[in-house]
């Protein structure tokens, strides 16, 4: 029997986490704390003691770090070493701003990056995957149990970036079009404290290499190899998988084309074979438009931020800082012309797909083995709500459900929600086996 969409009740993001106050029940004023500030100082200095050359390989960026009521402090890490100088940097490519206490709790292991970020307490511009990265390049304070690192795997041909951290089962996050391993932090940091997570970068994405869109390369097949192949790499044997929009697709396929390297797996507005641009199949398989993002393009940041709004039910759920770090990151990322070429292509590869059929989607969908879970969102503008339904017909063993107060990014509109949902399903799944 079919499990029928199920609605899920209100929810709302944590709130952030309120800043120390003195004795006297007065909150602390960090610009003229000496005794803090000069503490800072000493931690700044000290990041070139805790630097991790083997961590950083081959990286040159520089870092800004503006701390309220100090200013700016530039970290640049070049051919293995780190220079730590004051002031700031016009070619620095990410900014990390928060306030004095903030900082050193984060360089002392009282709370990480992605939740301070996440909470709005540290706030970042620039390249957002770069910034990401910045905690793993770093000696964790003592003490400290959760260590991030980044790491880079080839398969066939491609160099995939992943940020790790956390141990146990293997759960892999996979992104969705556009977008690359950041777009996952919330559910990172929710799962990373049983589970060894693993967020990538897709090829054609955010720091993994972006081949030319030849032959069968992003297809949803090729694409759901190469997470196989980064699977077989890592050892990651019998994982988990979780996806967003067309993660969730490609985490469809990964199931159907290597189910015992799968122990289950999670869409979070997963992509599906869309009825509504069937009229257009046929032109958009025989258009080769990938290739236009060979010429030359920039995004305006407020188009980007507008349009990423729009992935929202509520986008007030979200701080206003984060929709422009993500908005600047996207404009970024798009002067690449291989991101665009890749963006184009799966684009293309996502409305051809086939609804009817001996080889369609939904046939197929129908012979996936591996334990299931859906969430699909009331207001999502890019996989309609209806989906739901015809997910929980195809397939009589999920577990499928409509949430009716959120967009097309559950994992960053209601992360709690979400991250309880996926603990929930995940527990389940382990006392069943």
């Amino acid at each position: 029997m079919a499990t029928t969409p199920t609605l899920a009740g209100q929810s709302r993001p944590r709130a952030a986490p309120a800043a120390p106050e003195e004795e006297d029940g007065t909150p602390p004023n960090p610009a003229t704390d000496a005794a803090v500030l000069d503490e800072v100082r000493a931690s700044l200095l000290r990041l070139a003691e805790r630097f991790r050359v083997r961590e950083a390989g081959a990286l040159d960026a520089r870092f800004v770090i503006d701390i309220e009521g100090r200013g700016p402090t530039t970290v640049h890490v070049h051919g293995g070493r780190c220079l730590v100088t004051p002031g700031d940097d016009p070619r620095a490519a990410a900014r990390l701003v928060t306030d004095p206490r903030t900082w050193l709790q984060l360089v002392d292991g009282r709370v990480d990056g992605i939740a301070a970020f996440i909470a709005g307490r540290l706030s970042i511009s620039g390249d957002l995957n770069l910034a990401a990265r910045f905690e793993t390049l770093f000696d964790p304070a003592p003490g400290v149990l959760r260590q991030l690192s980044t790491r880079s795997t080839a398969v066939r041909g491609a160099s995939i970036e992943s940020l790790v951290a956390g141990s146990g089962t293997p759960v892999v996050l996979i992104h969705g079009l556009g977008a690359n391993k950041v777009s996952f932090l919330p559910t990172f940091d929710g799962l990373a404290d049983r589970y060894e997570v693993h967020a990538i970068d897709l090829p054609g994405f955010g720091k993994s290499s972006k081949p030319l869109p030849t032959g069968r390369r992003y297809t949803m097949a090729w694409m759901a190899d190469v997470v196989h192949g980064y699977l077989v790499r890592n050892d990651l044997t019998d994982a988990y998988l979780v996806g967003n929009s067309m993660g969730g697709r490609i985490a469809v396929e990964v199931g159907l084309r290597h189910p015992r390297a799968v122990r289950g797996m999670v869409g979070l507005g997963a992509a599906v074979a869309f009825d509504e641009y069937q009229r257009f199949a046929p032109l958009i398989r025989l258009s080769r438009t990938h290739w236009v993002g060979l010429s030359p393009a920039r995004l305006r940041t407020s188009w980007v931020e507008t349009g990423l709004r729009e992935l929202f039910h509520d986008p007030t759920r979200i701080p206003a800082d984060n929709f422009r770090a993500a908005a600047g990151d996207v404009a970024i990322n798009f002067r690449d012309p291989g991101y665009r070429m890749a963006l184009l292509a799966c684009a293309r590869q996502l409305g051809a797909e086939p609804v009817d059929g001996r080889r369609s989607y939904w046939r197929r969908l129908a012979g996936l083995e591996v334990p299931n879970f859906w969430i699909f969102g009331r207001h999502d503008r890019l996989v309609h709500h209806r989906y739901a339904q015809r997910v929980a017909d195809t397939l009589p063993s999920a577990q499928v459900q409509l949430w009716q107060d959120c967009g097309h990014v559950p994992q960053f509109e209601l992360p709690e929600r979400t991250n309880q949902a996926i603990h929930g399903w995940l527990a389940k799944q382990e006392a069943a086996r």
